[in-house]
């Protein structure tokens, strides 16, 4: 399997990374906005170095193009990859707005081809033991949940310029949006509050998120100072205890992962874990060679996560007025 690369940034190296181990798969081209990143990490892999994206694209012998460039453009090159027959794994968010997500989804349905999204949260070793703790009843019926996302400011001058990132909610807070969709299925309503920062957004959020016999809180933050370690949280409490997790990226990755009984003591949980973006990566291959069912990562899921998101913006934007999900 010959796959190509549109982006040569964090993501697009960490991609690059996950498919070099794998047997089977060889990167054929790596395409950055700029000569020297593109030739830097291509070089690593023996892949061309590329600037222009359309001569990936149309190059008949990569049979799947992952895309790595900013939400902002992922409708234009998503759908060229797939109208030119190839398969596409899409860094999320999809799109930043649900009518270019569906543009995706009717061209990958239109020709036929595997198309699935970057909804890493899916394949966070902690966030998944969580899921099943919740879906198999062991722990009662879930009453509440909070989630919590934490970083500096994510967005450089030339971005914030250009408009190639979201706001906090969109660009950070579907990563838990999808989360707890896939945890409990979408919300009925949200509301939201929070402050706005210099560039005019809100920039650190709290989202009250309802769901059918459940009740939420998403925080979402990119106000933190730079000396703040990027940190997420997931707690669910449920009629029989709660089960709460913790990843803080200081030195290093640090995760905790914690159970809480209705009786005895607390439980620090230590379960086997993974490197999620690589995890990915092989499931996206796996998915093209079909041993594997697509629907995890399905655009689908990501358009929902994406609807929350821009519901929970369009409550920000109103004062925190609640906004019904359809």
């Amino acid at each position: 399997m010959r796959i190509g690369i549109l982006g040569a940034g964090n993501m697009g190296r960490a991609h690059a990374e996950a498919y070099g181990n794998m047997p089977g798969v060889a990167i054929a081209a790596i395409v950055a906005r700029h000569e020297a990143p593109a030739r830097e990490l291509a070089g690593q892999f023996g892949a061309a170095a590329l600037t222009d994206p359309w001569k990936l694209l149309d190059d008949d012998s990569i049979d799947a193009v992952d895309v790595c460039y900013p939400s902002s453009v992922h409708r234009e090159y998503v759908v060229a990859a797939l109208e030119r027959g190839k398969h596409v794994f899409c860094e999320a968010p999809i799109a930043l707005n649900v009518e270019d997500a569906n543009a995706m989804i009717e061209a990958a349905r239109a020709h036929a081809r595997i198309f699935v999204v970057a909804l890493l949260m899916r394949f966070v070793a902690d966030n998944a033991y969580i899921r099943d703790a919740v879906t198999s009843g062991e722990l009662g019926e879930p009453l509440a949940v909070f989630t919590s996302r934490r970083t500096a400011p994510y967005w450089s001058d030339e971005q914030q310029t250009e408009q190639v990132c979201a706001e906090p909610v969109v660009e950070l807070g579907h990563f838990d949006f999808d989360y707890l969709n896939w945890l409990l299925g979408v919300p009925t309503a949200v509301l939201g509050t929070g402050v706005t920062g210099a560039t005019g957004v809100v920039e650190h959020a709290f989202v009250s998120l309802e769901f059918d016999h459940v009740r939420g809180l998403a925080e979402v933050s990119a106000i933190m100072p730079r000396s703040f370690p990027f940190t997420t949280s997931v707690r669910v409490v449920c009629e029989g205890g709660a089960i709460e997790s913790t990843f803080r990226l200081a030195d290093g990755p640090e995760n905790t992962l914690t159970r809480y009984p209705e009786d005895g003591q607390a439980e620090v949980l230590d379960i086997p874990r993974h490197d999620p973006y690589e995890q990915e990566c092989r499931y996206f291959v796996q998915c093209v060679r079909g041993e594997a069912d697509p629907s995890l990562l399905s655009p689908e899921a990501a358009c929902d996560a994406l609807s929350v998101a821009l519901a929970a913006r369009d409550s920000l934007a109103r004062g925190g007025e609640r906004v019904l999900l359809t």
